[in-house]
C-alpha cells in the first residue's frame, strides 16, 4: 500500500516512558495489552478515569528501551501529571519530547472505510533514518520522529487526513471532550484499544459491564452543517433544547463543517441543532435497532 500527502500534524504531543518498569506500570494504567507488545510494535490504547471516562485515547509505540506516548498535544501536560500520581516506587521515568514530532500520510489506494471485522490489537512499526512508521487501522501513516526529519506542515494534506479520520469514525480526544465519554461511546473496542481479557487498570469495571451488559445509550455519528463552523466541545441539542451530545472532532471544507460527534441514540432521528445551526447526520456508527 502506497501513501502520499505527508504533513506535520501539531495535534499530536508525545510523552517518553522508561524505566524497568515501564511496562508493568502502563499496562496496570492503559486499557490495552501492553505486557505482550513486543519491541517494534504499536497499539491503540484509552486512558480513562475511574469512572471509565476517557481522560485520551492514544498511539502507543514500543521503541525498545522505551515506550511512546502519542496523544492530543493539549492533553499530554494532563495525562504527563495523572500518570506521574501513580509511578510511587516503580522505577519509571515520564518525559515530554518537545523536539519530537508526528507527522500523518493518507493511502492513495483505498476506499474510506472504517475499521476491519476484527479488532486489531497490535499494529506492526518499522523504522528508516530514525523514523518509526505505524500504520493505523484506517491505513493511514503516522510517522514519529525528531520534527527536523519530518514533512514540513501542509494546510491541505492536514485537513485531508482530518476529514479521513472523521469520515471513518476515528475520533482523537482533546483538552475541550476529555473525560466525557466512556470507550464504547467513541468505538474504541471496534479498534483493538481495549481488550477486554488484560485484567484491571482504571475504570476497566465500567467498560466491562458497559461492554456485556449493553448500557451504552450514546454513539458516534458522523454530521455537517453548511451555515457557521463547529468546534470541538460544542453542545448539541435537539429539537425541545434538552442536551443530546458533543462535537468530538471537526473540519472546515470551504462552507462546510463536517464533525464526528458522540450523540444519544435515541436522538438519532431528530433535529439536532449546535450554536443554532440544524445539523444533518450524514451517518451513524452504531445499530439503534434495540433502542
Amino acid at each position: 500500500m502506497t501513501h502520499t500527502a505527508s504533513t506535520l500534524m501539531p495535534f499530536f504531543g508525545l510523552i517518553r516512558v522508561s524505566g524497568e518498569d515501564r511496562t508493568t506500570f502502563l499496562h496496570n494504567q492503559l486499557s490495552n495489552d501492553i505486557n505482550h507488545l513486543a519491541e517494534g510494535q504499536a497499539c491503540l490504547a484509552t486512558y480513562n478515569t475511574a469512572k471509565g471516562r476517557v481522560i485520551a485515547n492514544m498511539l502507543l509505540l514500543n521503541r525498545g528501551d522505551d515506550i511512546i506516548l502519542i496523544a492530543a498535544a493539549d492533553l499530554c501536560e494532563t495525562l504527563q501529571k495523572k500518570l506521574q500520581m501513580y509511578i510511587m516506587r516503580s522505577k519509571v521515568k515520564l518525559e515530554t519530547l518537545p523536539e519530537w514530532g508526528v507527522a500523518v500520510c493518507l493511502p492513495n489506494d483505498i476506499p474510506v472505510s472504517n475499521t476491519s471485522e476484527q479488532p486489531q490489537y497490535v499494529l506492526s512499526a518499522t523504522t528508516t533514518n530514525q523514523i518509526w512508521h505505524i500504520q493505523l487501522p484506517d491505513h493511514s501513516l503516522v510517522s514519529v520522529g525528531k520534527i527536523n526529519q519530518l514533512p514540513p506542515l501542509n494546510t491541505e494534506n492536514a485537513i485531508a487526513w482530518k476529514t479521513h479520520e472523521i469520515t471513518c469514525g476515528n475520533p482523537w480526544i482533546s483538552a475541550a471532550t476529555t473525560e466525557t465519554c466512556v470507550a464504547q461511546m467513541l468505538n474504541q473496542q471496534l479498534i483493538g484499544a481495549v481488550h477486554f481479557k488484560k485484567g484491571c487498570y482504571p475504570g476497566q469495571e465500567i467498560i466491562a459491564r458497559a461492554q456485556y451488559r449493553g448500557q451504552v445509550k450514546r454513539g458516534l455519528v458522523l454530521i455537517e452543517s453548511t451555515t457557521t463552523p463547529l468546534f470541538d466541545g460544542d453542545s448539541i441539542y435537539d429539537s425541545n433544547n434538552e442536551e443530546a451530545g458533543l462535537i468530538i472532532n471537526q473540519v472546515q471544507q470551504d462552507s462546510v463543517s463536517l464533525a464526528l460527534a458522540v450523540i444519544k441514540h435515541n436522538a438519532a432521528q431528530a433535529q439536532l441543532h449546535c450554536n443554532n445551526q440544524v445539523l444533518n447526520i450524514k451517518k451513524c456508527f452504531f445499530s439503534t435497532a434495540n433502542d
